[in-house]
């Protein structure tokens, strides 16, 4: 078992919650192709929430049928349970009234779910963090809490529905949306620096294995290093790139990005092999 889903399952084992975190984020549908997805963005690093070459444990994609988000502060179990009304057939209200009805804390929850018949429904606790808000549109719900100001996620919303009127698919509008977050100063706790630490999208075909999207991109940077994920992310969809995207620079010389860093070292390692053998076969070495 991988380290974050053992740690989330000893959290639901104790009946705690986990961080507050997924700040702002936009689930939304697309009836004529089937495809469900979500995008997110936080400054939180994104190993507190999954792994980041995953779909991401607030995210819960139903291929076929619906997707959703729990955020605030985060039940670990919420996102199985999701998944489970919704692939029993409950629409998006009574899956976030299930959801309800089984939690020991709502008030620090926020959740929205939307279907592919179009189907809408939000919750927002009384007790989270910070700036907070949901709005909704057809076949869309843009949400968040923890915000720099409530307009984070109505420029989300509205660049969504724009992007969309003009023949963006469903992926570049999720994106879209959260490039017009971040516009708006996307999570406060990341002021004045940053927007976020981590920015996520996934989109799942009708067919597509629940936790195996045909499209996913996690691009995550580091704290205090003055780059927006959500930027690189918009960077990456139209480069095609898919998977985990780690542009964290950390303590290294020059800011070069990790990546390049452990090439370089390799490269020098191999060379170092091969000076190594060259030598041990030269005549001098033989003697």
């Amino acid at each position: 078992m991988k380290a974050s889903a053992a740690l989330a399952v000893v959290i639901a084992g104790l009946g705690l919650a986990g961080p507050a975190s997924a700040t702002w984020s936009i689930v939304a549908v697309d009836p004529d192709t089937g495809q469900v997805g979500a995008a997110m963005a936080s400054c939180v690093e994104a190993g507190v929430l999954g792994e980041p070459d995953e779909v991401l444990v607030p995210v819960v994609l139903v291929p076929g049928l619906a997707t959703g988000v729990t955020q605030a502060t985060i039940d670990p179990t919420a996102p199985a349970e999701l998944r489970r009304h919704l692939t029993d057939g409950a629409s998006p209200a009574e899956a976030i009234a299930l959801l309800l009805e089984d939690d020991e804390r709502p008030t620090v929850r926020q959740f929205a779910v939307v279907s592919l018949d179009g189907a809408v429904d939000t919750y927002t606790g009384d007790d989270v963090e910070g700036a907070s808000r949901a709005v909704a549109g057809d076949g869309v719900s843009s949400q968040g809490v923890l915000l720099a100001d409530e307009a984070v996620v109505d420029r989300a919303l509205a660049a969504f529905e724009s992007s969309r009127a003009e023949g963006g698919s469903l992926d570049r509008a999720l994106v879209d949306a959260l490039v017009a977050g971040s516009a708006e100063g996307g999570d406060r706790r990341c002021e004045p620096e940053q927007t976020a630490l981590f920015a996520h999208v996934a989109v799942s075909e009708p067919d597509d294995d629940p936790l195996r999207p045909s499209l996913l991109v996690t691009v995550t940077v580091d704290e205090g290093d003055g780059q927006n994920p959500v930027a690189i992310l918009d960077a990456a969809i139209d480069d095609g790139r898919l998977g985990w995207v780690d542009a964290g620079r950390g303590d290294e010389p020059l800011g070069v990005p990790r990546a390049a860093v452990m090439l370089a070292g390799a490269a020098m390692a191999v060379a170092a092999v091969l000076l190594l053998w060259k030598g041990m076969g030269s005549p001098s070495a033989r003697r």
